[in-house]
């Protein structure tokens, strides 16, 4: 009987210890007092810790090896907090206030600068999911496609396309982009004949890839950030609000840095909001030695497409609160098989954006709707 108190004793003794060995608490914005999700907590110089969930809520149990130590708050967009282990193990529940970042980038040297620059787009890839809208969302848009060879007008599309996100900006990539985007041309209108495969082609996936936002790629792409060159360009009003403006370029163009596959040298400049770091609009131009005919990422032995050089556009707008791709365009020159200088430029406009969008299965790279006169008369083209 003894020894069964004595045993009790211990397991409590032990429990009790291990519960007065743990730091709950709350990690939340100092001024809107708002829970921060996802902040990453951990003991300082160590790879022990974990996460707020989504409501900024944390639980840590602390080994006694790292009782007498300090823990590091540190959230996107935030300033970093530490604090001392012992402190926060007197408090049942404690309130870590975490400040927003703010970069006077205008202020300081040039190394700082570029390690402030290199902050501000991780901060703004990894809003992205907070800042745009999930899905499942739809987009109407105009599509525009016209080809110039030798200066002479030989092919103009247009037509008018629905768009089908199953999930959104929630989880940027280029293979959810892939997967969870279909589409398909509901009215055309064209001054040609589709006889062959790539006149039928419309382009429009590859013009869908120019959104930076929503495949989380190139610049956006947190393990290739750091081979790219930054430079602040100036910062603009948008909206009533600052924006940075950010040149960058990289040192390795190749497929993964610049989505091209024989790409030579990419240049681009990228909008950010500097109240929520939400992109505001991104800006490329990339040369090329040569492309294939159906998408600039695949590899190809012909020359359809020779001395390539492209400039493309996205822009984002706020939707009732959130944002959303608004804007694509790409402006392309390259010399064909005959040496002749063919013109491509395609642009997407968005007109409407709701969240109640009829789910569509598929991709219409070839478009097959038939031309309605009663409709292009009427139709009201956006500027």
């Amino acid at each position: 009987m003894r020894n069964l108190i004595i045993s009790l004793f211990l397991v409590f003794f032990i429990s009790a210890s291990v519960r007065a060995q743990v730091i709950k608490g709350r990690v939340v914005d100092s001024n809107t007092q708002e829970g921060i999700a996802y902040t990453n907590i951990g003991v300082e110089g160590t790879f022990y810790g974990t996460a707020s969930d989504s409501e900024g809520f944390f639980e840590l149990k602390v080994p006694d090896e790292f009782k007498n130590e300090k823990l590091f708050f540190s959230a996107v967009g935030y300033g970093n907090m530490v604090l001392r282990i012992p402190e926060l193990l007197k408090r049942d529940f404690t309130r870590i206030q975490l400040v927003e970042q703010t970069y006077d980038i205008d202020t300081i040297d040039v190394a700082a600068q570029s390690r402030v620059l290199f902050r501000v787009i991780k901060t703004a890839a990894a809003k992205v999911p907070e800042n745009f809208y999930h899905g499942p969302l739809g987009l109407k848009l105009y599509f525009e496609e016209t080809k110039q060879v030798a200066g002479a007008l030989e092919q103009k599309r247009e037509a008018v396309v629905q768009l089908y996100d199953e999930s959104g900006y929630a989880s940027p990539s280029i293979t959810d982009a892939f997967s969870k985007r279909h589409f398909k041309f509901s009215e055309v209108k064209k001054n040609f004949e589709s006889y062959s495969i790539p006149a039928a082609k419309t382009g429009f996936e590859e013009l869908l890839e120019m959104d930076i936002a929503r495949l989380s790629n190139t610049i956006f792409d947190e393990k290739l950030l750091n081979d790219f060159d930054l430079q602040l360009e100036g910062i603009s009003k948008f909206n009533d609000d600052s924006v940075w403006i950010i040149s960058y370029k990289t040192s390795k163009a190749d497929l993964a840095h610049t989505g091209d596959f024989y790409a030579t040298q990419l240049d681009g400049k990228i909008y950010i909001s500097k109240n929520n770091y939400e992109v505001i609009r991104n800006e490329c131009m990339i040369d090329a030695e040569k492309n294939h005919p159906h998408n600039r990422s695949l590899a190809t032995k012909k020359l359809e497409q020779s001395k390539v050089n492209y400039h493309y556009t996205a822009t984002y707008n706020p939707f009732n609160g959130k944002y959303a791709v608004n804007y694509l365009d790409c402006e392309k020159t390259y010399l064909d098989q005959d040496n002749k200088e063919v013109s491509y430029s395609r642009k997407a406009s968005v007109l409407e954006l709701n969240t109640t969008a009829e789910k569509i299965q598929g991709k219409d790279y070839f478009e097959n709707a038939d031309y309605v006169e009663s409709f292009w008369n009427s139709f009201k083209r956006p500027k």
